[in-house]
């Protein structure tokens, strides 16, 4: 699963969820409130036998919307994320976080993604016992 694909998934889950609630990607900013998903942060970390473990931060910003509001998003945002996970993707969810919001910026949830990417198979190579006068090829 490439970081576009989450992101998708992030996006549609909120969708669902939120389905009064714009989600900003591009372009001219919604007059009400709305949700501004992105990418913060990515972790590669290789493991045994060539997998690599990706961790991706992603923060979802509540802007222009109330604070009672901004306080209650926090456990349906969590809720949304689940849905995710229990849809059978290829990734965990393993930490969320939710931080007020400051001067000019709405509230900040964030969740990190765990996914393991796919490499090569690696050609394991046997090895052999020699037993006298043979000669490795």
């Amino acid at each position: 699963m490439s970081v576009q694909q989450l992101r998708n998934q992030i996006n549609a889950a909120l969708g669902r969820y939120f389905p009064d609630l714009p989600v900003y990607v591009s372009g001219e900013k919604p007059r009400g409130a709305y949700f501004e998903p992105g990418l913060i942060s990515a972790t590669l970390d290789r493991q045994r036998e060539g997998r690599y473990l990706a961790v991706y931060r992603f923060g979802i910003r509540y802007e222009q919307g109330s604070r009672l509001n901004a306080e209650n998003m926090a456990d349906g945002l969590s809720e949304a994320l689940a849905s995710m996970e229990r849809e059978g993707e290829a990734f965990r969810v393993i930490r969320q976080a939710w931080e007020a919001g400051t001067e000019g910026k709405g509230p900040l949830f964030t969740a990190d993604f765990m996914i393991y990417l796919q490499t090569a198979a690696v050609e394991r190579v046997p090895m052999r016992h020699m037993t006298g006068g043979e000669r490795l090829k």
